[in-house]
């Protein structure tokens, strides 16, 4: 996970499309009906810096494949605006860091409307698994400022928690497997350890009110690790009929 100051860039105007995205998921887009009408599952895959989110995916991706799954795979969002050079305008912006908050919704909202569209098109059994969640966003930032956000963007913080069938959270190496915490694998990670553990624990808490989280922990071997999540997306496609 790269560090709030990396990760989140300036931002533009974006009210008014936000709202019409929003309006248009909630309202007028995916229908109900074909949502129902083929299992496609949607995960919000998220942690702590360096949880084993990439390898993770690679291990339940390639279980979900063998029971006849397509995977869709949606990039991390913060870092697509971070490699288009936007700059993150500090938890002080006043109405910067809500224009930018706002645009980072905005595409991750686009992003998961458009990639649910083309699973469901595809007219295959699939599993969407988004590289962390809206659900994310508030755990970087005060909660006055959260509030803001959505209030400015007639969004509801319960309408975003139900987008998401399952939240995987992979708890930081640095919590429990402090030997193998490193930033060596991640340019842009620049956390010590301590700080991955406040962020880690702060992520838990956003999307603590999901009735489907599951949190991932250090216990055991990093092979345990990587069972114990793929467990969870196999326990959630379990029960579809291919």
């Amino acid at each position: 996970m790269f560090s709030r100051a990396l990760l989140f860039g300036g931002g533009v105007a974006v009210g008014a499309i936000l709202t019409t995205l929003a309006r248009r998921f909630f309202k007028k887009g995916i229908s109900k009906q074909a949502l129902q009408s083929l299992p496609v599952f949607r995960i919000a895959l998220t942690g702590g810096p360096c949880g084993g989110k990439s390898s993770s995916l690679a291990h339940f991706s390639r279980a979900l494949k063998k029971k006849g799954f397509a995977v869709y795979a949606v990039p991390e969002i913060p870092t697509i605006l971070m490699m288009g050079g936007c700059t993150y305008p500090g938890i002080e912006g006043g109405r910067k860091l809500i224009e930018f908050e706002s645009a980072l919704i905005s595409l991750q909202l686009q992003a998961e409307d458009s990639f649910l569209r083309c699973a469901l098109a595809e007219g295959k059994p699939a599993v969407i698994v988004y590289d962390r969640g809206l659900m994310d966003i508030p755990a970087y930032i005060p909660r006055k400022n959260w509030l803001e956000i959505l209030e400015a963007n007639s969004l509801v913080e319960a309408d975003l928690i139900r987008r998401y069938d399952l939240v995987l959270h992979l708890v930081t190496a640095a919590d429990g497997a402090e030997k193998f915490y490193t930033t060596g694998n991640n340019d842009a990670r620049t956390e010590t350890p301590e700080v991955a553990r406040m962020l880690d624990k702060k992520v838990q808490e956003t999307w603590s009110k999901h009735p489907n989280q599951h949190i991932v922990g250090n216990d055991g071997t990093f092979s345990d690790k990587l069972q114990d999540a793929t467990g969870h997306v196999l326990k959630l496609v379990g029960a579809a009929d291919l």
